[in-house]
């Protein structure tokens, strides 16, 4: 890995051209810059000195900034920072005021036109800028330098190189939609029997290209203008806060590397339905996507639109954002239409967990890495140098790992299947594109919808028979979670009762059949987790309950993890509040309660 010198600014928020800052380096630079022992010994005496004797003692970085987070103050955070240049650099830390300031303030009035930083915003917001030093010259001056992997991190994640084997992998397969106006009826039959048959009841991912490349909306909303200029003013849901498209907007565009994990915009309530229903070809009868994906399928249906679980969303991120690796809520299937940018897409079979992925046995919670390239870096080149020989005593002809991959761009759609572990990550352009701005260009635009279907529907049951709100998912409420499974059987047996019974019986004998195999080893996991590339990164995961009490359980359990996400915001797929990447034990608070979120897609 390429690891280039990264720097953080001290900003005035009235003068953005005065900047005094800090070479941040990783520790381990320090026994290769330093000449003799004696001026390494020397570095870490100031350090001692610069943060006094009690943050001194943690030489741990990770637990370092794990104390200095339960600073719950602003203006106290503030003070510290005036302390020493150390204690400068650590209370800067831009994951410290994200944190401070969503909890205060959320997202509804945060502007990032002028602000760069999270620390920068705080202080605009709260008008405590005279909590900051002032600045007698606008010239840059280098104060010195830290050694820290923590306060590294974020900006060596914010630079990695997308590397070319990263995208160059087109396994999923797919379909060929785009040229609907020589399709004939027999045509979208083929398809259409073509995908039923291969895909969805094989439970087999499929990208159908340029199925949605002739939608109003890809056209319609190419500009980040055009789309401002008909919703800039309306609310939508960004990490579990309200805040305009406007505003969100300008987050996607500020420039600042060392916010690591992304904001998502990802609105289960769509501010505008017509964003759906007269911008696309979602609900038009007789049209290919209505026939593969509404005409039949979506049983959902049968509890009313009012009562049924979120199921349809909105998304918007920025280049290098993306969600972690999970599975689509309640056992349901997806579509995903990309109407802007580009997406890398990786999938695994529902009876492979990808490497460095850690599910509870349950599957109520899960362990990853904290970003979307944050386990590229770390798994992936391991992940392809896992072939036959690594598993003695196995058959020869079983590989590691099957799964597949693919990248989406405006106007194909991928079908997700259900249980299938994926993650994406926004890709930025590949070529500059002269009919786009640069602003435009890294704004990623996307439409998406989990179903049930007859052939997912056995998977469906077994997850609302469970009853258990940390599984289920869809409401605010964890009684309607628990209830759903009686509400959609009721349902279910008034409207098709003969769908339901033959979903019934396939559970029944799916159960049977997997009662009867033994559960393969799960040595090679371990394998390729020893074999990271740094166990640093390694360890630096996000673990991602799915529920309310998730804290109280981790609690119990003496979990130590970075931040911890409800089932909501796991299915979100946003790794929205990744306030910090450093090993700890999450409060309960309300803060977490308010993240709670609704869920799914990418």
């Amino acid at each position: 890995m390429t690891r280039s010198s990264c720097t953080t600014t001290n900003n005035d928020t009235n003068d953005d051209e005065n900047e005094n800052y800090y070479d941040v380096k990783p520790f381990g630079m320090l026994f290769f810059l330093f000449d003799s022992p004696a001026e390494k010994r020397e570095y870490l005496n100031s350090r001692r000195e610069s943060l006094g004797d009690f943050f001194a003692s943690f030489l741990d970085d990770r637990v370092l900034m794990n104390v200095i987070e339960h600073i719950d103050d602003a203006k106290t955070l503030a003070k510290f920072t005036l302390a020493s240049k150390m204690c400068f650099q650590y209370a800067s830390f831009d994951s410290l005021w994200k944190k401070l300031y969503l909890n205060k303030f959320g997202l509804e009035e945060a502007d990032f036109r002028r602000c760069r930083n999270w620390k920068q915003l705080y202080y605009v917001k709260a008008n405590e800028t005279t909590l900051t030093m002032k600045k007698k010259t606008k010239v840059k001056k280098k104060m010195g330098c830290v050694y820290s992997d923590a306060l590294y991190l974020p900006k060596q994640i914010n630079n990695l190189e997308i590397k070319k084997t990263w995208v160059e992998s087109f396994t999923v397969p797919e379909i060929d939609c785009s040229s609907s106006e020589k399709r004939t009826l027999a045509d979208e039959e083929s398809i259409e029997s073509r995908f039923r048959e291969e895909f969805e009841n094989k439970n087999r991912p499929v990208v159908l290209r340029g199925l949605a490349k002739e939608w109003r909306a890809i056209e319609k909303w190419k500009t980040n203008d055009a789309l401002l200029n008909e919703y800039g003013d309306e609310t939508f849901l960004v990490g579990g806060y309200r805040t305009s498209l406007k505003n969100y907007l300008s987050y996607c565009l500020r420039e600042n590397d060392t916010d690591d994990s992304k904001l998502l915009l990802f609105d289960p309530k769509v501010a505008k339905e017509e964003m759906w229903t007269e911008n696309t070809e979602i609900f038009e009868e007789g049209g290919l996507f209505h026939n593969l994906f509404s005409k039949d399928g979506d049983y959902f249906k049968v509890l009313g639109e009012e009562k049924r679980p979120h199921y349809k969303w909105v998304i918007f991120g920025p280049n290098r954002s993306g969600s972690t690796f999970h599975v689509d809520p309640n056992g349901t299937s997806a579509w995903n239409a990309v109407l802007r940018g580009r997406k890398k897409w990786i999938l695994f079979p529902n009876d492979e967990v990808p490497p460095g992925v850690f599910p509870s046995e349950d599957n109520a919670s899960v362990v990853c890495p904290l970003t979307p390239l944050e386990w590229y870096e770390n798994f992936y080149d391991t992940l392809l140098s896992c072939g036959d020989d690594d598993f003695e005593g196995e058959e020869t002809s079983k590989r590691a790992y099957h799964f597949q991959e693919t990248i989406c761009e405006a106007g194909d759609v991928i079908f997700v299947t259900s249980q299938w572990w994926h993650c994406v990550v926004n890709l930025p352009p590949e070529h500059d594109d002269q009919d786009q701005d640069e602003e435009d260009r890294n704004v990623h635009l996307a439409l998406t919808a989990n179903f049930v279907s007859r052939s997912n529907m056995p998977t469906v049951l077994k997850i609302l028979d469970s009853k258990n709100s940390n599984l289920v998912s869809g409401y605010d409420d964890k009684t309607q979670r628990r209830s759903l499974g009686e509400a959609f059987e009721k349902r279910m047996r008034e409207m098709y009762p003969e769908i339901l019974e033959d979903a019934r019986q396939r559970f029944t004998i799916q159960t049977t059949t997997k009662n009867e195999i033994k559960a393969p080893p799960r040595k090679q996991q371990k394998r390729v987790v020893a074999s990271a590339k740094t166990t640093e990164n390694a360890n630096n995961v996000t673990k991602k309950p799915r529920g309310e009490n998730a804290n109280e359980n981790n609690k119990k359990n003496k979990i130590s993890t970075t931040t911890i996400f409800s089932q909501h915001q796991q299915e979100q797929h946003t790794s929205s509040f990744a306030f910090s990447f450093w090993a700890k034990e999450e409060e309960t608070n309300d803060t977490t309660t308010k993240a709670n979120t609704d869920n799914t897609n990418t």
